[in-house]
């Protein structure tokens, strides 16, 4: 017995064949993400980093013309973005790493985000959770 899940993408239904041996699972990345114990700590930084972007921004700004400002917030906002990624790709690595863990140990084969799920499903989210020490 085949199973029809159907994927939606700008609007445009797809439909995609799955096999009924298959099972679905389905993650609140935005609850853990929120719940991971480094999250904090993480978005302080980056808080931290933007303020001290904007102090950079304001405080050389008044002696540049438009294009030396244009440079000023394109330099600011690369390097925002590198330490974005520095800071929360780590985080990230260690959801997706619980997530493969939690899916084999329920022996899930297929896991999506939860707003990819209409019906059906098993919710992974609070076992997620506590694989990345949640509290």
């Amino acid at each position: 017995m085949a199973l029809l899940v159907c994927v939606g993408y700008s609007g445009v239904m797809v439909p995609a064949t799955a096999y009924a041996a298959e099972s679905i699972g389905y993650v609140d990345l935005n609850t853990v993400f929120a719940h991971h114990p480094d999250f904090a700590s993480a978005r302080a930084a980056m808080n931290l980093e933007q303020q001290k972007a904007q102090k950079e921004f304001q405080e050389k700004a008044p002696s540049l013309d438009d294009n030396g400002k244009r440079a000023l917030d394109n330099t600011l906002t690369e390097q925002i973005a590198k330490r974005e990624q520095d800071l929360f790709n780590p985080i990230r690595k260690k959801i997706l790493d619980a997530v493969h863990k939690v899916a084999k140990e329920k022996g899930i084969d297929v896991v999506l985000t939860s707003s990819a799920v209409v019906e059906g499903g098993t919710d992974m989210t609070n076992d997620v959770l506590k694989a990345v020490g949640a509290k």
